[in-house]
């Protein structure tokens, strides 16, 4: 380690950065200590006193250690918010100064709002917070306001204040936490035209002028490009990937080349060459400086995220290195990078853009060596075939290194990363090259640029379909569920040992057989921990938490799946893609047997969709289609994914020695004039001596014709509380037929038709029936052995 100084220093303090992340030493014991710690060091050198080296080492990494520490605890204490208590507050007043502004969306325009105070139910609060803000109203009056406004304006914000999404349900992003990295302490959300005031318009000149050269460089890209290309090219220019859909993004994961979507290295790189190939002309000292000055600019343009600053000053370590006739060491620049953000911004390790970034460059740096190695070894004479196993090399280092990382975030490992990543990047670095050069000439003339742009286009085309061939190919990757931060220690821990030892065996079959040894004992050893939380040879009923809608997974004692609704999907948020597909990666279940569409209503239907798109879902049952054009789309898309449907009538499907019944009686004309609320499919599920009740959004008149039709037939010990707990439903007589002893309840927090309704509440506590609600508690899960029924705290699990 004696040739790597700054690496002990980055180490120390990511360090010290999880221990005072677990557990929270007092600050003052920490600046006293390390006061006297320095203090002795200093001494110790200066008296040139005899002490062991091991020592000396230990002292050193321990006071690396307590500076990772109280940087940690210094930056916890700039993000101590007062709104904590205020989970969901309508009508909320914010008043101060916009920090920074995001590039417009299709629908909505969001920026930083720092406060001087906030007003909550007419209280003001005198608050130093900083706040995301997005006005989602009308589009004439987003984009007014979006051409209007400057960081350093002072503005009214009026909308509703709501704190940001924790982990609600297994395996979730903790959203909240993220944002909290960012020092982001609430949102504030406006649907309202004019719902803003421009109080003052002070400027804040460097902010500005960042912006206005994202803003101009985003409307170039736009004007110059179709509307493909121009949301690929903002990603990779302008760290911005909103206008990239879902699907897309998907495909890149499952095809291995999602990295190419984050602004990284490999995008600094791209920039790098093209400021070597446009900057050629000049003297060494000259071109140097313009590509730093431009490295730099292109840092600040992205809005600098951690793996740009990061590659950005190795870059310029490496420049001035050249300038000045000095050797570098690509772990100390690395290292450098690393100490300078987190003493800025501690909380970045926890990102996972920084740690993928850090992750693939340390592999780069670590394993490549050891894989250029071997390649030159072979002893290949054409020098094109011999760049491009080089090139999978580095691709396959940068594989291995990220690979926890990968798994923990994305549940799963693409089998053909490295085929792909050999056509795509080439490709993007051409795209990216295209981009800049269109933006330099559509800022002077467009209509030259465009036909750059048609050129970029083109390839643009290729790159998507790549992508997307890939990435749907039904080998292209494999999903794994379970991965624990034990699993991520266990596999570096192994592969530490790979790199120490794989070049002191000096035979070729010696080295293949301790890389399988490696891997074996990687697979054996990250198994130690695996606990499945949906257990085999029980039935399990979670309630997602899909906020105010319906969504319930069940899994059979036979490992068969169903899906109860699905949540809803609208232009801002898809239940489907963003809570239940990442839910079903974390729990490795691939595919759902059994949809279960309770009715039309978009609370319950609208998340499908994604899942059918995705062929996430084997069969759909829904209810007998009405007049309604909800209904006509649904079954016409179904068809068109050739996805088998079934409508409900009475009915028992059996699972085993699990029966679903289907308790809807089409073949009564009562039951045919009732609205579609009432018509929504009822299952009744029954395992051993124990039943759980699905009503949907049944109400009143619903549940007169099943007690007079089932009577006693729907004595369950669960039910699902119809319509999220309205006033509309769960008469007392039909409370009396049921006697649930849990009853479930899906809504969402502070949602805006007031539901649970507390006299139903009231009515369920009458019957003692114990109360689960997703709204106070998040997902639920219920365990059934078929004689008694279990809670599970999944979040300790």
């Amino acid at each position: 380690m004696k040739d790597y100084p700054v690496i002990k220093l980055a180490i120390g303090i990511v360090s010290g950065i999880l221990v005072q992340s677990v557990f929270r030493f007092d600050l003052i014991f920490i600046i006293i200590a390390t006061v006297i710690l320095s203090v002795i060091l200093i001494i110790l050198k200066k008296n040139k006193l005899n002490v062991n080296q091991i020592v000396n080492q230990i002292l050193k990494f321990i006071l690396y250690t307590s500076f990772g520490i109280i940087t940690f605890e210094l930056n916890s204490n700039q993000i101590n918010t007062n709104l904590g208590e205020f989970i969901k507050e309508k009508n909320a007043f914010a008043y101060g100064k916009i920090y920074s502004i995001f590039l417009k969306k299709d629908y909505e325009v969001s920026f930083e709002l720092l406060t001087d105070s906030i007003i909550i139910n007419d209280n003001k609060i005198i608050t130093k917070e900083k706040l995301l803000c997005r006005l989602r109203s009308s589009k004439n009056d987003r984009i007014q306001f979006y051409e209007n406004l400057k960081p350093g304006n002072y503005i009214y914000f009026k909308g509703t204040l709501a704190q940001a999404k924790t982990i609600r349900n297994p395996g979730e992003f903790d959203y909240r936490k993220y944002l909290i990295s960012k020092g982001i302490s609430a949102i504030i959300t406006s649907y309202e035209d004019s719902s803003y005031i421009l109080i003052r318009d002070d400027i804040s000149s460097f902010q500005n002028t960042i912006f206005s050269i994202r803003k101009f460089i985003d409307e170039v890209i736009h004007k110059t490009h179709s509307k493909k290309t121009a949301g690929l090219l903002r990603g990779l220019l302008l760290a911005d990937r909103s206008e990239i859909d879902s699907e897309t993004k998907l495909n890149f994961i499952n095809a291995g080349v999602i990295h190419i979507l984050a602004v990284s290295g490999l995008h600094v790189g791209y920039i790098l060459l093209f400021f070597i190939v446009l900057f050629g002309r000049f003297n060494l000292f000259v071109r140097s400086f313009l590509i730093i000055l431009g490295l730099f600019l292109f840092m600040l343009i992205t809005g600098v995220p951690a793996s740009v600053f990061r590659a950005t000053l190795m870059a310029t370590i490496v420049i001035i290195a050249i300038l000045t006739n000095r050797s570098t060491n690509i772990l100390n620049s690395i290292s450098l990078s690393a100490v300078i953000i987190l003493l800025y911004e501690p909380l970045q390790l926890f990102n996972p853009g920084f740690q993928l970034s850090y992750a693939a460059v340390l592999s780069i740096a670590l394993i490549y060596p050891l894989i250029k190695n071997e390649i030159e070894n072979l002893l290949i004479n054409n020098e094109t075939l011999k760049k491009i196993l080089l090139f999978i090399g580095v691709s396959l280092s940068t594989q291995i290194g990220t690979m926890p990382f990968t798994i923990y975030y994305f549940n799963k490992i693409s089998m053909i990363a490295l085929l792909s990543n050999l056509v795509v990047i080439p490709l993007t670095a051409l795209v990216v090259a295209l981009g800049i050069l269109t933006t330099i000439i559509g800022s002077i003339n467009t209509y030259l640029a465009s036909f750059l742009g048609i050129t970029n286009n083109l390839f643009v085309e290729i790159v998507f379909k790549v992508v997307n061939y890939s990435g749907e190919l039904d080998f292209s990757h494999i999903r794994i569920s379970n991965y624990s931060l034990f699993d991520g220690i266990i596999f570096y821990f192994f592969i530490s040992i790979f790199i120490y030892a794989f070049n002191r065996f000096t035979h070729r079959a010696l080295k293949i057989l301790f890389t399988i040894l490696i891997t074996l004992n990687i697979f054996i050893f990250s198994k130690i921990d695996d606990k499945e939380l949906l257990k085999k040879g029980k039935l399990n009923i979670l309630m997602i938490d899909v906020d105010q809608g319906d969504s319930f997974l069940i899994k059979f004692p036979n490992q068969k799946t169903a899906l109860i609704d699905a949540g809803m999907a609208n232009p801002f948020i898809d239940k489907g893609e963003k809570v239940i597909i990442p839910l079903l990666d974390y729990l490795g279940i691939n595919k759902i047997d059994i949809g279960f569409v309770s009715h039309f209503d978009n609370d319950h239907y609208g998340g499908f969709v994604s899942l059918i798109e995705n062929f996430r879902i084997k069969e759909v049952f829904i209810p007998e289609p009405d007049s309604s054009s909800k209904s006509k789309k649904f079954i016409s898309f179904l068809e068109r994914k050739n996805v088998p449907y079934k409508i409900y009538h009475k009915n028992k499907i059996m699972f085993d020695n699990t029966a679903v019944y289907i308790l809807n009686d089409t073949s009564s004309s009562y039951f045919n004039n009732l609205s579609s609320n009432d018509r929504s499919g009822i299952k009744k599920i029954v395992y051993g001596n124990t039943s759980f009740l699905f009503v949907g959004d049944l109400e009143y008149p619903g549940e007169i014709f099943y007690t007079i039709k089932y009577n006693k037939v729907l004595d369950s010990d669960v039910l699902k509380v119809s319509h999220h707990g309205s006033k509309t439903a769960t008469s007392e007589k039909f409370l009396s037929l049921v006697t649930p002893q849990i009853s479930l309840i899906s809504a969402g927090i502070k949602n805006k038709f007031g539901h649970p309704s507390e006299i139903v509440l009231e009515r369920l506590k009458k019957f003692n029936s114990k109360i689960l609600r997703t709204d106070s508690s998040g997902a639920i899960l219920l365990q059934s052995d078929g004689n008694k029924i279990d809670i599970i705290d999944w979040r300790n699990y």
